[in-house]
């Protein structure tokens, strides 16, 4: 007997780990008879990749439906002891049943894509939910003798992976991350729900023909949606559809850069309009379709309209919204947590705001916008089944707006927690508004009589030519000191001593400069890996994020640097990403990002790949045009 329990807790202990699919129903398998197994799907039950086989695999456990091809249906099962008690599968309408089993009450109920109600499923055991409602597969096993749950779980039945989704790895993952960050608030928010009562045309529309994302794209030709009444065809197409993503080299989900009339993506994710160009705090939107702003263009998306709040009623606070939406739904490649994964790539800094929309954790603060459509409205609010108008999205903004200001986040860049109170004094608003604005004045009493200005460029130099000369010489009119980082990592044609002391004499006769070895953390392998092997990854999307956030956070504050200078990049596609990303990420920790124009010799920008060439060819009278005096003199010594 004691041999037994300890077998089943070992098949317990696997149950709550396990993230393959397969190997997941075959130890429920070995478990249905001996607990109650509630299964609900919402959107879809199964998808292209859910074979013949892994659908009796899956009826093996001792259910009877045959779900090969039943792609976009509800469906709802509830086994008991290895024997079926409900189970139903429906095309159109949502399945739900309510039941007693022995002394508890379980309730299941499923919403599948072409059912004329928002996507959901649930199960609930007394009362409780236990599911988490995304697409797929959710599975909820209870022991009714101990009256305990023994595991939640969801997979992505219709992503080519079949994607684990645990609740239990959620919640550590965002405790974990609330501890780690304690200079950062991380603010939950609920969705607002399809109205149940007093519907517009439209929504009664939306309910009577199943209205859903994919409906709509597929009758472009008729006008007979909300989404008409703001963008026409080509833009309907444009915000409906999900642009290209990858997996950076840390794993993170990141969007393909975008140039469209409609939608664009700079640095892996979506623009927000009407950014300031100077902030000193950051919130970040993190969720799904409807935080990237899924049949919305730029400017109507909830992060854009957040912005635009922000910037009339409190320009003086310089904050800037950043929107980290993500179609994680319709990837065949997704892969579990990447939710998680991106919520810790945040590059975010003390003071800063995370509203995270997909669920929350006890002690969590959260702003319910759940309710906000269940009332007569003005305006249409949905375009589909779960997609929001314009007007929609900036109802949102406003309700989360709204709750910003109720949680006392909004009025001073040190009251950066709610509980914060030693950072305000006991202050009001008005009187911490008082003191940042004495503390500027002291901030600018300081800068105009003491201050000096400390730049930095940061150069690999193989070899030093007078393209990097120009930019020493142009960067020098903007500071009052520069301090030059030569790239350590010896990857490069010329050996770090020689590319060093290339720049030492090439910058010997100007004032004020400090030429610096960068070490292991700016542009090595350790930071940059990429930067190494840049022929190679022309034409892919990098992350630069993680070595210009170690400069940023890490290096400028030592020798409190507040400019860097970069050359502009024509050519190489990889250094232009690198500048993009210091473009957008340098700001935010108070150092001014300036690009100088390339100088060009024989109407050719001059690169040190172009002396490279050239020192191939031999052509030393070349070269004299491209390099100063010292280069050109250890060139002719060393080569020719």
């Amino acid at each position: 007997m004691v041999d037994i329990m300890k077998d089943e807790e070992k098949e317990l202990s696997a149950l709550r780990t396990e993230t393959d699919f397969i190997k997941y129903i075959m130890i429920l398998k070995r478990l249905a008879n001996r607990y109650s197994i509630m299964v609900v799907s919402a959107d879809t039950p199964s998808g292209p990749f859910f074979t013949k086989e892994i659908a009796q695999m899956y009826m093996d456990i001792g259910f009877e439906v045959d779900l090969h091809n039943k792609f976009r249906c509800s469906y709802a099962a509830i086994l008991d002891l290895g024997k079926v008690i409900f189970e139903k599968v429906a095309e159109i309408e949502k399945v739900q049943k309510c039941i007693k089993l022995d002394n508890c009450e379980v309730e299941v109920e499923s919403v599948g894509f072409n059912a004329p109600h928002t996507i959901d499923s649930i199960v609930r055991i007394n009362g409780k939910r236990y599911s988490n409602g995304g697409r797929g597969l959710s599975f909820v096993v209870y022991d009714k003798d101990n009256n305990n749950v023994v595991d939640v779980v969801r997979f992505d039945t219709y992503s080519q992976n079949f994607v684990c989704y645990r609740p239990s790895q959620i919640k550590e993952g965002l405790e974990k991350y609330i501890s780690e960050h304690p200079d950062v608030t991380l603010l939950g928010f609920s969705w607002p729900a399809f109205p149940t009562s007093n519907l517009t045309d439209n929504e009664k529309f939306i309910l009577q023909h199943a209205v859903s994302r994919g409906l709509i794209l597929e009758n472009l030709d008729k006008p007979v949606f909300a989404i008409n009444k703001y963008y026409n065809i080509d833009d309907i197409v444009e915000v409906l559809n999900a642009p290209k993503s990858y997996h950076d080299i840390n794993g993170v989900r990141r969007f393909e850069d975008t140039y469209g009339k409609r939608v664009n993506i700079r640095g892996g994710h979506r623009v927000t309009v009407n950014q300031p160009e100077n902030y000193k705090r950051t919130i970040y939107l993190v969720g799904g379709c409807t935080v990237f702003g899924v049949g919305a263009a730029d400017e109507h998306t909830i992060a854009s309209f957040l912005q635009d709040l922000l910037n009339d009623i409190f320009p003086e606070l310089g904050i800037c919204v950043q929107n980290y939406g993500f179609y994680l739904a319709e990837l065949q490649d997704a892969r579990s947590n990447e939710e998680l994964k991106i919520l810790n790539a945040l590059p975010v800094k003390k003071g800063d705001i995370i509203l995270w929309g997909l669920g929350s954790v006890p002690g969590m603060p959260c702003i319910d916008a759940s309710k906000i459509f269940q009332k007569d409205r003005e305006f249409e609010i949905f375009i589909d089944n779960m997609h929001y108008t314009p007007h929609g999205y900036v109802s949102i903004a406003q309700k989360l707006f709204e709750g910003l200001m109720e949680l006392n986040l909004l009025n001073n860049m040190d009251n950066y927690n709610i509980s914060s109170e030693k950072e305000t004094y006991g202050f009001k608003w008005e009187e911490l508004h008082e003191l940042e604005d004495y503390k500027k004045q002291l901030t600018d009493f300081y800068t105009e009589m003491f201050s000096i200005t400390i730049g930095s460029v940061v150069m690999n130099c193989n070899p030093f030519t007078l393209g990097h000369r120009y930019l020493i010489e142009q960067a020098l009119k903007a500071c009052d000191y520069l301090a030059i980082f030569v790239v350590q990592e010896d990857k490069s044609f010329f050996s770090f001593e020689d590319r060093l002391r290339l720049v030492s004499e090439g910058v010997a006769d100007l004032p004020n400069v400090m030429v610096i070895p960068s070490g292991r953390f700016i542009i090595s392998s350790l930071t940059f890996s990429e930067y190494f092997n840049k022929s190679e990854l022309q034409e892919r999307e990098i992350d630069t994020s993680n070595d210009i956030l170690i400069f940023a956070k890490e290096i400028a504050p030592c020798l409190h640097i507040t400019k860097r200078f970069v050359g502009e990049e024509p050519l190489d596609k990889v250094t232009k990403q690198y500048n993009e990303s210091m473009k957008k990420i340098l700001p935010e920790y108070g150092i001014e990002y300036i690009e100088i124009p390339r100088i060009k010799s024989d109407e050719e920008v001059i690169s040190a790949s172009r002396v490279r060439k050239l020192l191939e060819q031999r052509d030393l009278l070349s070269i004299k045009k491209l390099v100063p005096e010292s280069t050109f003199k250890f060139l002719r010594e060393q080569f020719m």
